[in-house]
């Protein structure tokens, strides 16, 4: 030996972990809103519902468990939480589809293909990473899916009081395209889409409707209207309103499809089209 070791008391105490001071934080309840999930499933649960967040987001970006399992004792030491902490996260990101853990394998990151992708939280944090671009166009696409149909099944079933909305609705789009109010034309673009939906006679469209509105929201999308925002875009509304009014499904559908293939050729610049193919 060379030198005597310097006594434990002399070493300088470790700087704490970034995000073991944002865990902290969050638990004191500190952390601005900004940070917070959006989800409830994970907001508002201290360190584990923040911790969760931390991991999901690691695995989206290739940061974590990418060539070995996860040890949840690595995990708790480098984030400084407990074991306890560490596994209740685990738990919920296999109840995601992200990781699964197997007797004298470990936890080990599964497959994108196999992830719950319309889990609110997952599509967060593929929004927020390097599949951000991907994530939109997806949302967009799955939109341009389910609406037509949605649109189709609610024709000819409206109340009396849901027509004279969606009509009312047609007629606000028209005068905001007039006076160039952007911010009034996509307010009641938004309703009229969510009232469409509201009035489909299909829950599940229904909830995935809820789902994909609620993860654009999520990931920074805000709603766009159905192509430019002009008197054309405004007439397509009036005559979808008047198709569904008329019960013309099949009319409803193909003005539908038609108005959400030209917001997604607007955006389509924006998503990088031809886009590469993330996680």
């Amino acid at each position: 030996m060379t030198g005597a070791a310097a006594p434990v008391e002399t070493l300088p105490a470790p700087a704490p972990s970034p995000v073991a001071n944002t865990l902290a934080a969050a638990a004191a309840g500190t952390l601005p809103d900004s940070y917070l999930s959006l989800r409830a499933g994970t907001q508002a649960r201290g360190l584990h519902g923040q911790l969760v967040q931390q991991l999901g987001r690691m695995i989206v970006a290739g940061e974590l468990g990418a060539d070995r399992p996860l040890v949840p004792e690595e995990i708790g030491r480098r984030f400084e939480v407990s074991r306890t902490v560490v596994r209740e996260s685990l738990r919920v990101l296999e109840a995601k589809g992200m990781v699964t853990a197997r007797p004298n394998v470990g936890t080990r990151i599964r497959p994108v293909p196999e992830w719950n992708l319309l889990d609110p939280d997952v599509i967060e944090w593929r929004a927020a990473g390097v599949a951000g671009l991907d994530q939109c166009r997806e949302l967009a696409e799955l939109r341009c899916a389910f609406e037509p149909l949605a649109a189709q099944l609610a024709a000819g079933r409206l109340g009396e009081a849901a027509g004279a909305r969606l009509a009312e609705l047609a007629a606000v789009l028209k005068q905001a395209a007039a006076n160039g109010d952007q911010a009034g034309y996509a307010k009641a673009d938004g309703e009229f889409h969510a009232l469409l939906v509201a009035e489909c006679p299909n829950r599940m469209v229904e909830h995935l409707a809820r789902v994909v509105s609620g993860a654009a929201e999520s990931a920074g999308m805000r709603r766009r209207s159905c192509g430019p925002m002009n008197d054309a875009a405004a007439a397509s509304h009036q005559r979808l309103a008047d198709e569904v009014v008329a019960g013309d499904g099949a009319a409803a559908a193909s003005v539908m499809r038609a108005m959400l293939a030209a917001q997604l050729e607007e955006q389509a610049p924006a998503y990088g089209l031809p886009g590469q193919r993330g996680q």
